[in-house]
């Protein structure tokens, strides 16, 4: 399409950059013109604005520590698929490597939201899907599950069915251990 061939290292800067201009074109606060001076993209003096109408967080998938690094650093919220995970302790190691990042860079790691694509995964019986969900929340993290694909039902029992008694079993779990349940949208980083 006409782009230039990343190695790993280059397309994890050039994402970085771009995150930089993004942020920066939102800043309508900001002083001044946007400079970037990256390698993969430039901005110089670009005019910032207009501000998002709502905040616009800026999710991204990744495995790796590098890319899992970059998300603690600068990402709204991480955004892995189910598929790709080898089971929770992948999801418990990366949530260090992200908490350690947004720390070294003086974020609270709690800004970067949990999320997690699950796709075509969902299939078998709704009640054990949403045990399994209420699991991935309640033990790691996870904060909201966005069911992916084009069959749509699946897309439907997830949404008239698993979505809803995941989040029934995850409230009356926090109500038993006393912990407060945030209204939606709380806690969201959105744009900076």
């Amino acid at each position: 399409m006409g782009g230039d061939r990343l190695t790993p290292g280059e397309s994890l800067r050039a994402l970085h950059e771009a995150i930089d201009v993004i942020r920066g074109i939102w800043d309508t606060e900001g002083s001044g013109r946007l400079v970037v001076d990256g390698r993969h993209h430039r901005v110089n003096g670009a005019k910032r604005g207009p501000a998002p109408a709502h905040d616009v967080a800026i999710w991204v998938g990744g495995l790796k520590p590098r890319m899992l690094r970059l998300i603690g650093e600068q990402a709204d919220g991480w955004l892995p698929s189910l598929a790709y995970l080898t089971g929770p302790g992948q999801i418990d190691e990366s949530n260090a490597v992200i908490d350690a990042a947004a720390a070294s860079v003086g974020r609270d790691p709690r800004q970067v939201r949990r999320l997690l694509n699950v796709g075509g995964s969902t299939a078998g019986p709704q009640r054990e899907w949403a045990e399994r969900l209420a699991t991935l929340a309640l033990e790691h993290g996870i904060s909201a599950f966005i069911a992916t694909g084009d069959d749509a039902d699946l897309v439907r029992a997830f949404g008239e069915e698993v979505a809803p008694a995941t989040r029934d079993l995850v409230g009356a779990e926090r109500n038993r251990r006393g912990t407060p349940t945030a209204p939606p949208g709380a806690g969201r980083a959105g744009a900076r």
